[in-house]
């Protein structure tokens, strides 16, 4: 598994670290992830140590299972 550290375009088995690299993810604001993040509404994000980690695989399959 590989960590996402900068803005180039991510693997889905990448996690990215923070509300604001996890912001252009959602389509939100950095105030907006972070509400989302906070009310429990992002699948497959968590807070690990006081910092929000976004697992983009988990992310992207809860599309993949919708559709």
């Amino acid at each position: 598994m590989s960590i996402q550290t900068d803005n180039a375009t991510p693997a889905l088995d990448t996690i990215v670290w923070g509300a604001d690299a996890i912001a252009p993810h959602l389509g939100r604001t950095v105030k907006g992830a972070y509400c989302a993040l906070e009310g429990g509404r992002v699948p497959g994000a968590k807070k690990i140590a006081g910092r929000w980690a976004l697992n983009l695989r988990i992310f992207h399959a809860t599309f993949e299972q919708a559709a």
